[in-house]
């Protein structure tokens, strides 16, 4: 069995009193999906952020995140690559997109301005930008929503990273945008050969999207497996309530997420 990209062990999360994530523990195979799935609240955006190297200073933590396959810790910006539900995260206001682009080339490679603007403007092509070229001047606000969010693509994709970290990266955005923002996420993972951890609320994203699935619930991993498996065949109570309120096409109305006993976190 190969050894995986990426191993959370008995990884915990807390301010002060307030726990965010308690004892979680999965495995990620090199060019894996895992969808980190739950209500809001539940930890999942905490988990990827934590992956990404972004936890707070005021955080405190136990037990361990590791990547087996790599001789250093990935580096953010480097070999991990983030993008937030918001471009805003992502994007300067007052600096010109091809410039942003650029500046994380050079940051990485030693490569002169003029080769990193090109490179930005065939970044930006690849994100399916119209007249690529003769928008790296542009402004973040002179583009639409989902065309900023094709920009946040290119600027996590500038230093060539092997993995790709997307939170919540459609919910922003109307449901036809959303669908082409997801299928170019598909095309750049798959011809780049990247490991794709993406957090949603949305279960039949999840469905087709991921070979994995990770579910979270008050900062607790209550079930992890093949998607497949976790849809088809869950065991939590929690899961199943969560399956059970998605509103499908085929269902009139959405139904509300039943209630949880605590007590049933403790199940398998």
């Amino acid at each position: 069995m190969s050894e995986p990209f990426l191993r959370v062990d008995h990884f915990g999360v807390s301010y002060g009193k307030t726990v965010a994530l308690a004892d979680v523990s999965l495995e990620l195979l090199r060019g894996g999906r895992l969808a980190l799935i739950g209500e809001s609240g539940s930890g999942k955006s905490t988990l990827a952020m934590v992956i990404a190297g972004l936890l707070p200073e005021q955080a405190q933590q136990t037990g361990s995140i590791s990547f087996p396959a790599a001789s250093t810790r990935p580096r953010l910006g480097r070999d991990i690559g983030v993008v937030f539900q918001d471009p805003g995260g992502s994007l300067d206001p007052v600096i010109k997109v091809g410039d942003q682009i650029a500046e994380i080339i050079r940051a990485h490679e030693d490569t002169s301005w003029i080769a990193a603007r090109v490179r930005a403007a065939d970044l930006m092509d690849r994100v399916h930008i119209p007249k690529a070229l003769s928008r790296l001047n542009s402004y973040p606000h002179e583009f639409s929503g989902g065309q900023r969010q094709r920009i946040a693509l290119a600027l996590a994709l500038a230093a060539g990273p092997s993995m790709i970290i997307a939170d919540e990266l459609t919910s922003a955005l109307d449901t036809v945008v959303q669908r082409h923002i997801v299928n170019l996420l598909d095309e750049l993972v798959r011809e780049d050969g990247l490991t794709l951890l993406f957090v949603t609320h949305d279960i039949a994203l999840a469905s087709e999207r991921a070979d994995q699935i990770a579910v979270l619930y008050k900062g607790q991993l209550v079930e992890c497996g093949g998607a497949a498996d976790v849809l088809g065949k869950p065991v939590h109570p929690y899961t199943k309530a969560l399956i059970g309120a998605h509103l499908s096409l085929d269902s009139p109305r959405q139904r509300r997420l039943a209630e949880i006993n605590p007590d049933s976190l403790s199940l398998p």
